[in-house]
């Protein structure tokens, strides 16, 4: 059993790497093939992100969060009014795992859109605010069209095949997001390997995941058999499979489960803990179905559903409002 997740290093096609080659989009692309067949799940080295990026965004996200409920409350989603941008409160949102609904010990906030009309956490000026979650976006955007290249290429296809499904990320016509994450400090006595975030799989395509310095993150084993701890690392960034890309790789590319649990050191120091995520989902009216399609008994079975009906389903079943 795979025990630990995969480490890539991407410096070849990375944000440092100014102009990458074929050679190079290929080679990184073999290695996540690799890495994605066997769990789904990577921590990619020397991606080039600006770790100030990351920093100033978990900074003022943190200051959002710890406001009172009326001010969180001006940000709430809407999401009966088709609004789904905005501040999630805890209790909102749950998983099922082992038969028995978790209530997420956690709050939250969806950014669907950057541009300057968008629903931010505004802290302060908006403009400082919005300036802050563009610039991570417009990184976390440039990193996934890249990660996108080296994966057509490995999956046989050209290599703007699967950019070219993904043309508005953070824009109109498109559910790709970033959600920044908060989960409080426990409060009274909780066991240890209790669950801040039940066990389920990402919706889209791709997911980003920046994480803080503390542990509680968990992938379930490629045989389905155990836990596999998925710490931070420095200077590393944690890339997984989604729904959306296993049902086009027919399961060749796992969208595994994971959680969030309360592990032993996070009791003992009594701290918060972040994370910011990035959904990368397709443009909305593409049509998710096998890329191989030589491998489908007959043309009926070519339609699976469009990427916002899959998301739309999805929503509904975890939402409670």
């Amino acid at each position: 059993m795979l025990e630990r997740i995969p480490i890539v290093d991407i410096a070849d096609i990375g944000l440092g790497a100014e102009d990458p080659t074929f050679q190079a989009f290929q080679n990184v692309g073999s290695h996540l093939d690799t890495a994605f067949r066997e769990i789904g799940f990577v921590y990619l080295a020397n991606h080039g992100l600006n770790p100030g990026t990351v920093s100033r965004s978990m900074q003022s996200s943190k200051t959002f969060f710890l406001q009172n409920e009326e001010q969180k409350t001006k940000f709430k989603r809407e999401v009966n009014t088709g609004d789904i941008s905005g501040w999630v409160a805890q209790g909102r949102e749950f998983f099922n795992e082992d038969g028995q609904d978790i209530f997420e010990i956690r709050e939250s906030f969806d950014i669907f859109s950057l541009g300057d009309e968008a629903k931010i956490p505004e802290t302060g000026s908006r403009e400082d605010t919005l300036d802050i979650y563009q610039s991570l976006g417009k990184e976390a955007i440039d990193l996934t069209s890249r990660l996108l290249k080296a994966l057509s290429i490995a999956l046989g296809k050209d290599i703007h095949f699967l950019n070219n499904l993904h043309r508005n990320m953070m824009k109109d016509g498109n559910k790709t997001s970033m959600r920044t994450l908060y989960y409080p400090p426990i409060e009274g006595t909780v066991s240890p390997g209790s669950i801040r975030c039940g066990a389920h799989t990402d919706y889209g395509t791709l997911t980003l995941l920046f994480q803080d310095e503390y542990p509680g993150l968990q992938v379930k084993s490629a045989l389905g058999d155990g836990w596999i701890d998925a710490p931070p690392l420095k200077g590393k960034l944690m890339v997984n499979i989604g729904d959306l890309l296993e049902m086009w790789t027919e399961g060749v590319y796992p969208a595994t489960v994971h959680r969030v649990i309360i592990p032993e050191e996070e009791l003992s120091r009594k701290c918060a803990r972040q994370s910011i995520v990035f959904f990368v989902h397709p443009d909305d009216q593409v049509m998710i179905s096998p890329l191989n399609e030589e491998k489908l008994v007959d043309s009926t079975q070519s339609r699976f559903v469009t990427a916002l009906e899959h998301v739309q389903t999805r929503f509904k079943q975890t939402f409670k409002y």
